[in-house]
């Protein structure tokens, strides 16, 4: 008879042709790859701009490149300081420091190297000057822009009253039950002077700053006599409630029945806007542009504590920088927030050490999981991509995946060690190779998912994050194994093997399997009807807190100056219309399109060429043949002068073209004439952009009814957010479905039962709709970071589930029952499955203190997935194999006759405890307590 050829020795018991063992060339190989990935991390670059979110062919990408490529725009950020009004001393200073003086040969001397160019609010009203607008009216069509109407003025009817800080109590208190919102009251605003110490100083610089920049100031009309100021969170989106202020504060009345207030009224001309548009030195560098703009601002004079920055520049820049601090922020008053990141990475170690009950193999553990997010992150720079607001949570994600493995491969170690130390790592990995790699190939298949993204963030996110899951893979199958074959460590106790617990535990979810199945699924039901309520979130302002001072400086802006987000409608004359009608026609045609945008509640004001060019009414039918002939050539010269660059900034407003933002087969016939109206809105404000988008749309529609060849586009960034709000959504929907379409596939291979491998897919899709669904019903809105965490926690829920179905398996297939079969999979998984969750789970806990909401929402999110994966694989999964899924699976084995017959038990009269037994006595053992 001939004799079975020996079996092929494993990767970790083969020899090389020096007698060293394949281990020795991992842990070298890995030795010489660390300090690459430390080198190449150095170089990493931070982008967040969110412009950049949406792929160039998307329509709204189109609309808005075509927008900017007619009229190009700066990096600009808008400056502007409490109570400053257009005659402020402090306004010509801070201009000289900002972007100096022209010298006799017209050459721009001193000044930041950060800053191209300033434009203020007095510059503008000097332009409306020059075309003889009348100075109110000046101030009326800049208000909302670069000039504000300040917080609500109060003028007290006895301002000499003693009693004036009971006055100032009862309006606060007034006021916060009818707006429902905390009031605060204000100093009145007062026109700044130097004090005697500065004086000399201020003298100085005024001199140096040459002539005041405004011409006119005198005819400024002066703010009226007041008292106070109030303000309240979102004063700019709640001008309808003016009148029932107006009226509540009129019925206020003191101890002795006296109106407490004479009038409420705001009064446009404080404070004002400095549009600073940005230098190639400032964009390349805009964190240091932001520094040196505030020290020029505080070198004039004007405080820290009264300086307001905003604008799109700003917000980017703080986004990247509390990116950085979330790493590693030294101004942290308390410790554990220097770096929530090292803290949960911190927090994580010591539940593993705890768990693993091994000084040395937790270390072990630890470090091939840090090493292997270290591999995954080098490959971002490596591959010339950026880092961004989602790809700051890879690394906690690439360790909790690392770390879910290792575990597992550690506790097979100690299973294989007590039976035989030598061959004990070649039989864990063989344990741990399959299940490792299915839930590996799985996670990737949920993360790959992200890759259809239309959101460059998420896609990037999708792409580089399912790279390093493969390397973590591999560090836990091959680095991890080299590691704990050269590393000295003592055999385990079997009582650490198989803690009793977990098969008491699994004898309880035998006894109610039924009940437990219909609670688990009936609980995720009702969890789940809540993602009616989903809701989206886009705003970059809305990953900081309401304390910070980003978004303290941006509701002083848009309460007091101007909307920070901005609308760009574009309404357009074909060739015909502009045969048609006149150019002072068509651009009193774009007036009334404007003040009826103007008249729109979220819009805070609007400008346009329109703006800076008087009323001027047609000749009627009854006008002279001169009057007609003056006006025609009147709009010929306005034509000429606007399109041919002479009037300063209308190239900024008007175009010709004959390009369209969205590809056509049927060209345009001549030149379209394009005229851009700016519209500011709130960021802050609740307001739905799609209902907003489409206000304007049919305001400007009502207005251009009727006249042939005149149509509107509506871009800028709202439609952009508009548009990045539904790419969300969809990215979310579709990454997911994908994701569990690939998922139930890989199930079903490992099944080999269509039906059996859905309904396993249960215990992973029912904790993700019962964590979203919670998260829904209280309101919290999923942003562009925990959109991610749906597709990532499906992958993590499989791993538990491939790894509890590899043992339930292998019961059936030795013979014991699906009771049997159960508690044999949780004595084997339970442990590693606790351990990582409870590490991984609690560790990203550790994010909640994070200053950005992005990150802090992540953690805690992902932390709440991981429980209730943990609780569905330990739970729901065993109750349904001890039910119908187990079923399914044990018809399928029998058919393919991998089931052995069971064998022979002889019922012992005092059980031995199974921590006393050896490894394959204590498993016969309990098998036969079990059911």
């Amino acid at each position: 008879m001939e004799q079975a050829a020996p079996p092929r020795p494993g990767f970790f018991e083969r020899r090389d042709p020096w007698g060293q063992g394949f281990s020795l060339w991992v842990v070298a190989a890995m030795l010489f790859v660390a300090p690459v990935a430390v080198f190449s991390l150095k170089g990493i670059r931070l982008d967040n701009d969110v412009e950049n979110w949406l792929p160039e062919n998307d329509p709204s990408a189109l609309e808005f490149a075509w927008c900017r490529e007619l009229f190009p725009e700066d990096e600009i950020l808008v400056l502007t300081w409490r109570d400053s009004t257009l005659n402020d001393p402090r306004l010509p200073i801070v201009i000289q420091k900002l972007q100096g003086q022209q010298d006799e040969d017209g050459i721009q001397r001193g000044g930041l190297p950060y800053v191209s160019s300033v434009m203020h609010a007095g510059e503008m009203l000097a332009r409306m000057d020059e075309f003889g607008i009348e100075r109110n009216e000046a101030l009326r069509r800049l208000q909302g822009t670069v000039i504000g109407r300040g917080w609500l003025k109060v003028k007290l009817s006895q301002p000499e009253d003693a009693d004036q800080v009971q006055s100032r109590e009862r309006i606060a208190a007034s006021l916060s039950a009818l707006v429902g919102k905390p009031v605060w009251v204000h100093g009145a605003a007062s026109q700044w002077a130097p004090n005697p110490v500065d004086e000399e100083n201020f003298d100085k610089l005024w001199e140096k700053s040459g002539t005041a920049p405004i011409a006119g100031a005198a005819s400024i009309p002066e703010i009226p006599a007041h008292d106070l100021q109030v303000s309240w969170a979102g004063m700019a989106g709640d001008l309808t409630l003016l009148d029932d202020v107006q009226k509540q504060l009129a019925s206020l009345r003191d101890s002795q029945n006296r109106p407490i207030v004479e009038s409420a009224f705001f009064a446009p001309g404080s404070p004002i806007g400095v549009v600073v548009a940005l230098s190639e030195a400032g964009i390349a560098e805009k964190n240091k542009a932001l520094t040196a703009i505030r020290q020029a601002a505080l070198d004039s004079f004007i405080a820290d504590e009264d300086l307001v920055l905003g604008g799109r520049v700003v917000s980017g820049t703080e986004l990247n920088a509390a990116v950085i601090r979330s790493a590693f922020n030294p101004e942290a008053e308390q410790i554990w927030k220097k770096s929530v990141i090292l803290l949960s990475g911190l927090v994580g170690i010591i539940f593993a050490l705890i768990s693993l009950k091994s000084m040395r193999l937790g270390l072990l553990v630890i470090g091939i999981s840090y090493y292997a997010a270290l591999l995954g992150m080098a490959v971002v720079p490596l591959s010339g991509g950026t880092m961004n607001m989602v790809l700051v949570v890879m690394p906690t994600l690439l360790m909790v995946l690392s770390l879910s493995g290792a575990i597992h491969v550690a506790n097979y170690w100690k299973h294989a060690v007590w039976e035989d130390p030598r061959s004990a790592v070649s039989r864990a990995t063989k344990m741990a190779g399959q299940p490792c790699l299915l839930a590996a190939f799985t996670t990737a298949l949920g993360l790959i998912s992200l890759a259809g993204s239309q959101l460059s963030p998420v896609r990037d996110f999708g792409i580089y994050a399912s790279i390093g899951v493969l390397i973590s893979v591999v560090m836990v199958l091959y680095g991890l194994p080299s590691l704990l074959q050269m590393a000295p460590l003592k055999r385990v106790q079997p009582s650490e093997v198989n803690p009793w617990f977990w098969q008491m535990f699994g004898s309880g979810v035998c006894r109610y399997a039924g009940a437990l199945t219909g609670f688990f699924i009936v609980t995720s039901l009702v969890c789940g009807y809540g993602l009616k309520y989903f809701q989206v979130e886009t705003k970059v302002i809305r990953y900081f807190p309401e304390h910070s001072r980003l978004v303290q400086d941006f509701q002083t802006m848009e309460e007091t100056l101007a909307g920070i987000c901005p609308v760009e409608v574009i309404v357009r004359f074909d060739a015909q219309a502009q045969k048609d009608t006149r150019f002072l026609d068509r651009l009193e045609i774009v007036r009334q399109v404007e003040e009826e945008i103007r008249r729109h509640p979220e819009v805070s004001g609007t400008l346009s060429l329109a703006d800076f060019q008087p009323d001027r009414l047609p000749p009627g039918e009854n006008a002279s043949t001169r009057e007609k002939i003056f006006y025609n050539r009147r709009s010929n010269e306005a034509e000429k002068r606007s399109k041919s660059g002479d009037v300063a900034g209308a190239s900024d407003l008007l175009a010709v073209t004959s390009t369209t933002p969205l590809p056509t087969e049927v060209p345009r016939k001549g030149e379209d004439e394009l005229w851009r109206i700016n519209a500011q809105c709130s960021i802050l404000s609740d307001v739905d952009y799609e209902i907003l988008t489409t206000d304007l749309s049919n305001r400007v529609t009502n207005v251009i009814a009727g006249q042939n060849g005149v149509d509107h586009f509506v871009t800028g960034t709202v439609p952009l957010f508009l548009r990045t709000q539904k790419a969300v959504l969809e990215s979310l929907i579709w990454s997911f479905l994908m994701a569990f379409g690939l998922i139930a596939l890989v199930m079903v291979w490992v099944l080999r039962d269509p039906l059996a491998g859905l309904v396993s897919m249960l215990p992973n899709i029912l904790p993700v709709l019962s964590v979203f669904g919670l998260v829904s019903w209280f309101g919290q809105r999923i942003d562009i970071g925990t959109m991610v965490t749906a597709s990532v926690a499906l992958g993590i829920a499989v791993d538990g589930t491939l790894h509890l179905l590899t043992w339930f398996r292998d019961g059936l297939c030795r013979g014991m029952t699906r009771a049997q079969s159960v508690q044999a999979a949780l004595n084997h998984c339970g442990p590693a499955m606790w351990q990582t969750s409870a590490a991984v789970g609690i560790g990203l806990l550790m994010l909640f203190p994070a200053e950005l909401l992005l990150i802090s929402r992540f953690g805690w999110l992902m932390a709440a997935l991981i429980l209730a994966a943990l609780l569905a694989d330990v739970v729901l999964l065993p109750s349904m194999l001890v039910g119908s899924l187990g079923k399914m699976i044990e018809r399928r084995l029998l058919r393919r006759g991998e089931i052995r017959p069971a064998p022979v038990v002889v019922e012992e009269t005092t059980p031995i405890p199974p921590h006393h037994l050896p490894l394959g006595k204590r498993l016969d053992k309990a098998n036969r307590y079990v059911g």
